[in-house]
């Protein structure tokens, strides 16, 4: 997003960089939270919108953005081809807005199952902002809003590991949904 800011009266002209937003902008905590609660009504509508309008096609359209998002994401993490290690750094990034954890089942070794020439971990999500916006405006899951987070989780895996992957849907519930996140280490 271009953006121009007058700093110490010097034009700067480029990218949209959130830390150059000054600490205080004015306001206090209750004026975030009511905006906050309209932005994910606006959220909500836009995506139902879109969802009437481009029927299943919204899904791929949202995904897409999300996962150019993602990338943009990833790049704040180091590179590595360590799938736990990536999945870790990453959550303390992308936890800001969509908490997830790595999870697996009772009695399995490692968090990671190899699979050939692919590797599968599962991801718990918990306190996500889309879950909570569709939530508060009564959509149901896995629609467009969905579809913009597993883009962003698959945007970021790709940017920070070199790799090819996809997130699918086992469960979604008003607490929590698990995911599956498969990368291909061949054919990038």
């Amino acid at each position: 997003m271009a953006y121009e800011i007058k700093r110490e009266g010097k034009e700067i002209f480029g990218d949209f960089k959130p830390e150059l937003i000054p600490d205080e902008c004015g306001g206090d905590i209750d004026d975030y939270e009511e905006a906050l609660h309209v932005l994910m009504k606006f959220v909500g509508s836009m995506s139902s919108a879109l969802e009437q309008v481009s029927g299943r096609g919204a899904n791929a359209i949202v995904y897409q953005a999300g996962k150019r998002m993602g990338h943009e994401a990833g790049k704040m993490v180091e590179k590595t081809d360590n799938l736990e290690k990536a999945m870790q750094e990453l959550s303390e990034i992308l936890g800001a807005e969509f908490y997830f954890d790595m999870w697996k089942p009772a009695g399995q070794e490692g968090y990671t199952i190899e699979k050939g020439d692919e590797t599968v971990v599962k991801l718990i999500f918990r306190d996500c902002v889309v879950r909570q916006t569709l939530r508060r405006t009564g959509l149901p899951q896995k629609g467009p809003l969905c579809y913009l987070l597993y883009g962003y989780t698959v945007g970021a895996v790709e940017e920070v590991m070199d790799i090819r992957g996809k997130l699918d849907i086992d469960h979604v519930g008003p607490n929590a949904c698990l995911k599956t996140l498969t990368i291909k280490w061949s054919g990038k």
